[in-house]
């Protein structure tokens, strides 16, 4: 058994699988959300250092305007947090040089007819550091935070992902052996629940097809087997001149052959049911079908209904209807009645028969492969466990079904039925 899956369930790399792209997705998701988070707070960090800066230097000018109106010669006027404020004629301003690395807020004045600017000043440098400070900061804090953030991440899928492990180890112990073993469920209510939940079910599913495969084996060999061997007794004694090569002798090879044919036939037209190949279908009437089929088959077989067209593939449903009229030829007493009608948005065959009837605690049965009544059991009747069999595959090919019941007649009711298509 190879152990691939079980040693990557336990070998954690934050780069690999589920795990990494959680953790790459994450620290990219995180480097960029970071990165914007910062640089909005560089520049709302600015933005309110300016404001600052600007409102000390309105102060500073209040004051200054204040002196001026009130005729006390002050024209300029600095503060201990480097605040300058000095008064300029308007005249002059221009030829005031524009100074770099200051912030300047200039207000206009007149007094006594002349005009004047209030001219503040302060400088940027400790706004300046502040903010390479911060920018310093957010080339270390981002990275990190990422980093921190991509870490957690991957941590958290790691927990998450941790019953996915026991599923990985317990599947890959489950082989033709441990057929019955199942994968454990964690009870988490997410999609980790449902994924164990759906692999049990599925080997669920698996393991009664390979209990049906199995009994299907093993019945197909026993039903291959009996007229094999009988065909091989016949031959044997011709061969050992026990026998002359006559015509009854002949006869009885044919019939085995036949027998030995249709059971092949039988098997190999419910493996392909089994496939579910896209079916020929085409408007055909049920009704018309099953009356070639009963006027192929002879006897006293009667067929009546209502002349429907239905979707169907003619092959399979003749094959299917020709069954059901030879099961209910050999357990009819004489009478053998089959009717086609339109009900429920359904079409159905019912064969009906004058015989004894099916036990209601047998009816389920009927319709399994290889399955017989007790009475039928016996080869000689014709029967080979495989006729209704097909007519249910056939029916659920075609989105249809099977019942069983009892008949008008007194015996069985067999019916299949198919959708009518949405008008």
């Amino acid at each position: 058994m190879s152990t691939t899956g079980r040693d990557a369930a336990h070998t954690w790399n934050p780069l690999v699988g589920v795990r990494g792209r959680v953790t790459l997705t994450v620290l990219a998701v995180s480097a960029v959300l970071f990165s914007l988070l910062g640089t909005i707070g560089f520049v709302r960090i600015a933005e309110g250092g300016r404001n600052s800066i600007e409102d000390r230097i309105d102060e500073v000018l209040d004051d200054l305007e204040l002196a001026v109106r009130q005729g006390s010669g002050t024209v300029d006027i600095s503060t201990a947090d480097g605040v300058r404020a000095v008064v300029v004629l308007a005249s002059d301003l221009a030829d005031q040089p524009d100074p770099e690395g200051l912030i300047v807020v200039q207000r206009p004045l007149t007094i006594g007819g002349t005009e004047l600017v209030l001219v503040g000043r302060s400088s940027e440098a400790r706004l300046t550091d502040s903010l390479r400070s911060l920018y310093r900061g957010l080339w270390i804090a981002v990275p990190i935070a990422s980093l921190l953030s991509a870490a957690f991440a991957g941590l958290a899928t790691r927990r998450a992902l941790r019953p996915v492990g026991s599923i990985i180890d317990q599947a890959a112990t489950i082989g033709s052996t441990h057929s019955d073993a199942r994968v454990p469920v964690p009870d988490t209510g997410d999609e980790i629940e449902a994924l164990a939940t759906t692999v049990n079910e599925m080997l669920d599913r698996i393991e009664v097809g390979r209990v049906a495969q199995r009994q299907f084996t093993s019945d197909a060999a026993h039903e291959l087997r009996t007229p094999l061997m009988a065909l091989q007794g016949e031959v044997e004694l011709l061969t050992a001149g026990v026998q002359s090569a006559d015509t009854d002798v002949l006869a009885r090879l044919g019939a085995l052959c036949h027998r030995l044919g249709a059971r092949i036939d039988d098997l190999v037209l419910l493996s392909t049911l089994d496939e579910a190949r896209p079916l020929q279908r085409r408007p055909m009437s049920l009704l018309d079908i099953t009356a070639d089929e009963a006027s192929a088959m002879g006897g006293a077989i009667t067929v009546d209904g209502t002349d429907t067209e239905v979707p169907l593939d003619l092959a399979l449903v003749a094959r299917a209807a020709r069954n059901l009229l030879a099961n209910a030829q050999r357990h009819a007493g004489t009478v053998v009645h089959a009717s086609v009608f339109a009900a429920d948005d359904r079409l159905w065959l019912h064969v009906d028969d004058d015989g004894p009837g099916i036990d209601p605690s047998h009816r389920d049965d009927l319709f399994r492969r290889f399955s017989r009544l007790d009475e039928a059991r016996t080869t000689d009747r014709g029967g080979s466990g495989l006729g209704l069999a097909i007519v249910a595959s056939v029916a659920t090919a075609h989105d249809g079904g099977v019942t069983i019941d009892r008949s008008p007649l007194g015996g069985a009711r067999v019916s299949m039925w198919f959708p009518l298509p949405a008008v």
